[in-house]
């Protein structure tokens, strides 16, 4: 219903200003390659799919959007070779993506000298876009704000009193929520620390967590924080349990890629993460999105881990609905000699933009992160479900 709404400003909007151009180009920078393959197929199958939706219905006064993909394979290095290919071979207006925080802390800069938008899916290090403005926006929420929800539910589901932190030192995001975010939001909820300023260490990509499940192990805490992406954090749960550790696990949005429900079963279940969204709601947008996402997920990247929609589907998909909005609300022109002055029209107009209709996202803050309503997921009989507020 919501998006209908946008549907039918797009139609009001297309009498008063007429968009050039056969086609709208817009970048998406994901990783299909790489340690994140799987959620960044599912980012571009949601872009495609909020491409297919508006485009059925006309396009964007009556232009169609056309996604220019590339991939930037799960490292720094290739996310800026991606970036430069969408913006300069490409000739694209505005980029969803890229994913993580430490691809999107080396094209941010990129984007800011190219002057040009780009709104990352998944990356959550706080401040990663406001050390960026103007251009950097991310619709998504910071792991801050995230692991203060679930903390406050791992408290009230385990009566938390002790706890230690298992923390990456290599990955931007995971090594910000275990080595800062989760100390201070467990001592804020009255919850000690046990690990200290010395949390149990590991480097992503790690295949081996003998050592530092030993040591958890000796701790003897109520639960384990973990400061890990998806993949490392399902290595560190099945060692756990391979040990005989029975404790919960917690973290926050970066547990929600590599699948870790769906690989790990009932050893993982209970372990608690943060969301915005969830494939169970069932509001009008959510289901749009869902089907749309089922069509076109049946030739592009089918396979197991790419049949269900994430919260990183929704984001990319409403970034793909916000850069329609702007073009249409913005001014921008889609000429070739309006190129420079239609991608600055972007950052003008999210920048004031707060009240946005989407299935998960309302615009963005004065930082340039997403606004959105946090969500408790739990891990449980292979899927993620939403955990009850109380």
């Amino acid at each position: 219903m919501l998006l209908g709404a946008l549907a039918l400003a797009f139609a009001g909007a297309a009498s008063a200003q007429k968009i050039a151009g056969s086609e709208i180009r817009i970048g998406v920078v994901t990783p299909v390659t790489g340690q994140a393959a799987d959620t960044g197929k599912r980012e571009a199958i949601g872009a495609q799919a909020a491409a297919d939706v508006i485009n059925a219905r006309g396009g964007v006064g009556g232009v169609p959007i056309k996604l220019y993909f590339a991939d930037e394979g799960s490292n720094p290095q290739e996310s800026i070779s991606a970036v430069r290919k969408v913006v300069g071979d490409d000739k694209v207006l505005a980029i969803v993506g890229p994913h993580y925080s430490g691809t999107a802390e080396a094209t941010f800069p990129l984007g800011n000298r190219l002057k040009i938008v780009q709104v990352a899916v998944a990356s959550s290090k706080p401040g990663v876009a406001k050390a960026n403005r103007p251009y950097a926006f991310r619709n998504t929420l910071g792991v801050d704000v995230e692991t203060a929800a679930v903390v406050k539910a791992a408290k009230q589901r385990h009566n938390l009193k002790r706890v230690a932190i298992i923390s990456d030192t290599k990955d931007a995001v995971a090594r910000s929520l275990g080595m800062g975010v989760m100390p201070a939001v467990l001592a804020a909820n009255g919850i000690e620390v046990i690990t200290g300023k010395d949390p149990v260490t590991f480097q992503n990509g790690d295949s081996q967590f003998t050592a530092q499940i030993t040591r958890l192990k000796s701790l003897n805490p109520d639960a384990v924080g973990l400061g890990a992406l998806g993949p490392d954090a399902l290595n560190i749960i099945l060692e756990a349990r391979k040990q005989g550790m029975t404790q919960p696990f917690f973290g926050a949005a970066p547990l929600m890629e590599g699948n870790l429900p769906e690989r790990g079963g009932k050893a993982v279940d209970g372990t608690l993460a943060g969301s915005t969204w969830n494939e169970s709601l069932d509001d009008a947008g959510s289901r749009e999105l869902k089907a749309a996402y089922a069509a076109r997920a049946k030739t592009m990247y089918p396979g197991a881990f790419t049949q269900t929609p994430d919260y990183y589907v929704a984001n990319a998909y409403d970034a793909v609905f916000m850069i329609a909005e702007a073009i249409l609300k913005g001014g921008v022109q889609n000429r070739p000699e309006t190129l420079e002055a239609d991608r600055d029209r972007f950052k003008d107009y999210f920048g004031k933009l707060r009240d946005f209709k989407g299935v998960a996202s309302k615009g963005f803050n004065d930082d340039g992160d997403g606004v959105k309503d946090v969500q408790v997921m739990e891990a449980k009989d292979g899927r993620w479900r939403m955990v009850p507020a109380r």
